[in-house]
């Protein structure tokens, strides 16, 4: 009885092999696409090697590309009919975008990324000491470049959430400040957040008005 539930064994698993080596294969074969991470053709070599004389062609970003096998950091491809190899990595299931738009969204990040340098050195010589009340003084924003909205922010802190943007000229009340912030409140909606106090200017010509 043992031996015969050993020998079912045995047939199984040599049926579970073959089956997983025809996945296998299957997974191994298939189209793919160049997918450069540069944007530049992908060469096409006659053996899996980098060497300057074994280069068929070059494969031009975005084309598809039928894959054969995979040998290591190999793949072996069928491309115009003939039968070569690329470096693996160069290549997707998906097609890839236009390298312009690629590009694009590269700079994009970039940019961001830049952005948000300059936000945390920007807030790295602000004053993050706690904000202190203080007799409550009437102000107007001041961007001083046309067209340019002043932040509100959540905190006292550059890197923390805008809530709102006001425009030149926006009457607010400080309540609150410390160096470089400033509590406000704006009587229009009433709302309250933090603000530069460089983005701020003093009414004082209304209250010499007052005073006279």
């Amino acid at each position: 009885m043992y031996r015969r539930l050993f020998s079912v064994l045995i047939l199984f698993v040599l049926v579970f092999s073959c089956f997983v080596s025809v996945l296998a294969d299957s997974m191994q074969q298939g189209s793919m696409y160049v997918n450069t991470a540069n944007g530049r053709a992908l060469r096409f070599r006659s053996s899996k090697s980098t060497s300057a004389d074994n280069i068929l062609t070059e494969i031009p970003y975005g084309t598809k590309v039928y894959v054969l096998s995979w040998d290591g950091t190999w793949a072996r491809i069928r491309y115009n009919s003939a039968v070569g190899y690329v470096v693996k990595k160069h290549l997707s299931i998906a097609r890839p975008e236009e390298y312009s738009v690629v590009q694009a969204q590269r700079e994009q990040a970039e940019a961001v990324k830049q952005q948000e340098k300059e936000l945390k050195a920007a807030n790295s010589k602000l004053d993050h000491s706690r904000v202190v009340k203080v007799e409550s003084y009437d102000v107007t924003v001041r961007t001083g470049v046309n067209g340019l909205k002043a932040n509100v922010y959540q905190k006292a802190d550059l890197t923390s959430t805008v809530t709102a943007l006001y425009s030149e000229g926006v009457r607010l009340v400080v309540t609150a400040s410390n160096k470089d912030w400033a509590f406000i409140y704006n009587g229009t909606d009433e709302s309250t957040g933090f603000m530069l106090l460089e983005d701020l200017e003093p009414d004082i010509m209304e209250e010499e008005l007052l005073d006279d």
